[in-house]
């Protein structure tokens, strides 16, 4: 029997995701409203309309706090708003909407590449572009554009009022959820440390996204939320305590004791204060430096001292933010590259699209921006999921059409599909196009679109566009793995370096935590992208190397984390003879990397 290929096992693997009853409920209650209303008033067409705003914000809801929702809500609605009244004032002109397209990728490219949450509105603001191309250009054009900005309303007050019913959960359930992954850290073997490690990471960079950098302001002093970024700051000091290996069980037990008291906190002006019980100060130096940092977590008040520079740093107004990223990306030849590709890729579809004769849906444009685009997955990996989702959920949108009248009943269907879409979406992006492909069917009939030919339209603008996405995505321009990974690898070698340069000057918390922060921030950059990398054929056979070099580079951030948390509670300071082998090892291979030459990894002495 033949064996399936590994990148293919990856491709179609589920994901274990637990489903949100809360957002399977909004989802399908969001979409009710504008369909109900429109087959009320006798207008399905603008039911339809309002809906897919409604869909898009179904989309983009999530059991963040409130600030991070609105957010993620409120953007990628106005930029789905102005893609369909941009797409529209084409007017049907094939040049017009050829330049248009182009343009609007290559600024959908750029911001993509500054965040989660403006990675979201580039891709609404695309693919609504694409939509508008082939939606009918009756008058008023803005019609449409802003029915879909109203039709998310209801979905975006039910979203607010639920997180501004309980305020700070979200905050407290990030910051628990990052001290329970540092109480996994601690009982890590050799086998599993990299892994947790790096969950670590995440589970940090969240929690600091979601306290800290989702605000106007800097949180007030006294407040829950400040004291909540106070441990955080405590955590840090454990994280740089934590051995690799062989930790006693008390102090993992302990910082899951306090997770649990930070979470069930509530209102609590002291943020969960949880009196634990560690045993006596030990001798040896790397446990006692954890004994110090896991008491300094425990304690109620969590704010650092005035006199102290807090290791977690304050960020600049959000303004200033996006200005400066903004700048980084247009500067970055990474960023640039990506964003001409997926414009050529799109500039291409839209070319076939408007002098081939086909239907005018944007299904084409649609297909090919979701396959081009890396955040969603390798490009052999989303043909193979965008094909099977499609091809069942035409299937579906077929029997919908032919058991359910028009009316009622459909709006029926689409609901109940909208609420699987939002319970099962997230497992697998063939599940997600699954359910989304006839949604998208229910809802174009209303518009005008639909016909006993559209499903069968979709499929063939489908295998179009899968086809464009792989010639011009992947076999004419393919993705430039060196700069995301090889040189991101050797970049994290020469902050390890610097690191490992820093301790033997005996530098300041700050500053270490500094350098391990970005350190980490790379390896998990890297690991990431290797994961993807997994559902790619064409990297299977240099993925081996890459891996060996992250696993060095994790081992030595470890080992020097070790000297640097020892040497601060009286063990010997930090020299050079402890660090000089290390380094020298660490430029070399940053050296290889940027010439493309991974080397053998071994664990670093």
């Amino acid at each position: 029997m033949t064996r399936v290929p590994e990148w293919l096992r990856h491709t179609v693997r589920i994901r274990s995701v637990p489903v949100d009853r809360a957002l399977v409920a909004r989802g399908a209650v969001g979409m009710l409203v504008p369909l109900a209303i429109g087959q009320a008033a006798g207008r399905p067409d603008l039911g339809a309309a309002a809906a897919l705003g409604a869909y898009g914000a179904a989309v983009d809801d999530s059991s963040a706090p409130w600030r991070t929702r609105a957010l993620t809500l409120l953007l990628p609605q106005l930029g789905g708003a102005i893609g369909l009244a941009l797409g529209r004032l084409t007017d049907g002109q094939a040049w017009a909407q050829v330049l248009l397209v182009a343009l609007v990728a290559l600024v959908s490219g750029l911001m993509s590449t500054v965040g989660r949450i403006s990675d979201m509105t580039a891709l609404v603001l695309l693919l609504a572009t694409a939509m508008g191309l082939g939606m009918p250009s009756a008058p008023p054009w803005w019609q449409v554009p802003l029915l879909f900005l109203v039709g998310g309303i209801p979905l975006m007050l039910l979203s607010l009022s639920d997180a501004l019913r309980h305020p700070g959960r979200a905050e407290r359930r990030s910051v628990a959820r990052a001290m329970r992954s540092v109480a996994d850290l601690l009982e890590a073997t050799e086998a599993n440390w990299t892994e947790r490690r790096h969950r670590v990471t995440e589970a940090m960079d969240a929690a600091y996204d979601t306290v800290v950098v989702r605000r106007l302001f800097p949180p007030r002093p006294g407040s829950t939320t400040a004291r909540l970024a106070g441990r955080l700051d405590s955590l840090v000091e454990v994280i740089a305590a934590a051995p690799a290996m062989d930790c006693p069980p008390a102090y993992p037990e302990a910082v899951r004791r306090v997770a649990d008291a930070v979470e069930a906190a509530g209102g609590a002006a002291d943020g969960g204060a949880a009196p634990i019980s560690l045993p006596a100060t030990p001798r040896q130096p790397t446990v006692r430096a954890l004994h110090a940092a896991v008491a300094g977590l425990s304690e109620p008040d969590q704010e650092p001292p005035a006199d102290r520079t807090p290791l977690l740093p304050t960020r600049p107004t959000p303004l200033r933010r996006l200005a400066g990223t903004l700048a980084a990306r247009i500067g970055d030849p990474v960023a640039r590259r990506y964003a001409l590709r997926l414009t050529a890729c799109l500039a291409t579809a839209q070319v076939v699209a408007s002098f081939s004769g086909l239907p005018r849906s944007g299904w084409l444009v649609l297909t090919v921006a979701l396959v081009v685009r890396p955040g969603l997955g390798t490009v052999p990996a989303r043909l193979v999921t965008r094909a099977l989702g499609t091809i069942a959920g035409v299937l579906i949108g077929l029997a919908v059409i032919a058991l359910c009248p028009a009316g009622w009943w459909r709006i029926a269907a689409t609901v109940v599909l909208t609420g699987l879409l939002q319970a099962y979406a997230r497992r697998n992006y063939a599940l997600q196009t699954l359910f989304l492909t006839p949604v998208m069917l229910l809802l174009a009939d209303p518009l005008g679109q639909a016909g006993a030919t559209v499903p069968q339209a979709r499929l063939l603008d489908t295998v179009i566009g899968c086809a464009i996405a792989f010639v011009v995505g992947y076999v004419f321009w393919p993705e430039d793995v060196r700069a995301t990974v090889d040189h991101r690898l050797a970049a994290a070698h020469e902050a390890i370096a610097d690191y490992a340069d820093t301790l033997d000057d005996d530098g300041a918390p700050a500053t270490l935590h500094t350098l391990r922060r970005r350190v980490h921030g790379d390896l998990a950059a890297v690991r990431t992208e290797l994961i993807r990398l997994r559902t790619d054929p064409r990297h299977h056979h240099t993925l081996r190397a890459r891996q060996d070099e992250l696993a060095y580079a994790d081992a030595a951030i470890a080992r020097l984390t070790s000297l640097a948390a020892t040497g601060r509670r009286g063990a010997p300071v930090v020299t050079e003879e402890m660090t000089g082998e290390l380094s020298e090892d660490l430029r070399r291979r940053a050296a290889r990397l940027r010439e493309h030459r991974p080397g053998r990894a071994r664990r670093p002495h």
